[in-house]
């Protein structure tokens, strides 16, 4: 399935009774998505209302992976479980996770072939930093990003929007999730920070007809806990991660030191004989 392809849409499981105490976790969240889809909301991609909001009944829901892309594939699982499509947005810039790892390439991609969408988390502080134009560095992170993912992405999202300045210019065939139309004309609720300002989001489904909301992949994956301790699991999972993949080497290491001998002679056959 190619990434502008319509998503699937899955026979989803009946809704489970629209029960469920307020937390951060993904029990929670597959509450917030049930009672979404029993309430009558059409969960729409960013790309779908960017250009445009219709005046139906719909529930927007956004992800923007700041630090963990395996919390992101999680909640885009749960997601296609309950018939529900969303946009996650990636970052270029980020210490938590590379793109050009293939085990992270392999997630996004897998959460475009769910049938959600796949955009660019763009960083004007990385380029404000270094006193470099932040516009022309977002463009060539854009060209980055989608050669990266190996197709065309349709919208862009800012990173930690409060701290940085707004930039209008962009590109117009791209928009970003932060425009007015999404933020301002319509209720937007954010979970930054692990912290809601008006109270979590399942409340304020069946008050609104349209709205928007940003959930932060990491925040609802480690349990019902401490924000602190929230953050800190996230890191131990990506040490956990890490210090696999350096015991891995070790073994592949000790397995060449083993055979250095013959694989030398072996190279060695090849320059004479090439």
């Amino acid at each position: 399935m190619t990434a502008d392809a319509e998503p699937r849409q899955p026979e989803p499981a009946p809704p489970a009774a629209i029960e469920s105490p307020c937390s951060y976790s993904v029990p929670h969240f597959r509450h917030v998505l049930r009672k979404a889809r029993a309430l009558g909301y059409w969960t729409p991609r960013v790309r779908d209302v960017a250009f445009g909001v219709p005046e139906r009944r719909f529930f927007l829901i956004r992800h923007d992976v700041d630090i963990n892309p395996w919390a992101a594939h999680e909640l885009a699982t749960v997601e296609r479980e309950e018939g529900a499509t969303a946009t996650f947005y990636f970052r270029l810039h980020a210490p938590y996770y590379n793109l050009l790892e293939q085990r992270v390439r392999d997630l996004v991609l897998d959460i475009a072939a769910m049938g959600h969408e796949v955009g660019f988390h763009y960083e004007p502080g990385f380029f404000l930093e270094r006193g470099l134009d932040p516009v022309e560095g977002t463009r060539r992170d854009i060209r980055i990003f989608d050669e990266l993912v190996g197709f065309r992405t349709h919208t862009i999202a800012q990173h930690r929007p409060a701290e940085g300045p707004l930039l209008q210019d962009i590109d117009p065939t791209r928009p970003c999730a932060y425009q007015k139309a999404l933020v301002r004309d319509l209720p937007y609720f954010g979970d930054s920070g692990h912290h809601w300002r008006e109270g979590c989001i399942c409340t304020k489904l069946g008050v609104h007809e349209r709205l928007h909301t940003l959930l932060h992949p990491h925040a609802w994956v480690m349990g019902d806990r401490a924000w602190t301790e929230v953050l800190r699991a996230n890191a131990a999972g990506l040490n956990a991660r890490l210090t696999a993949e350096i015991e891995a080497y070790i073994e592949h290491v000790r397995a060449y030191l083993a055979r250095r001998a013959e694989l030398d002679a072996e190279r060695e056959a090849r320059y004479r004989d090439g």
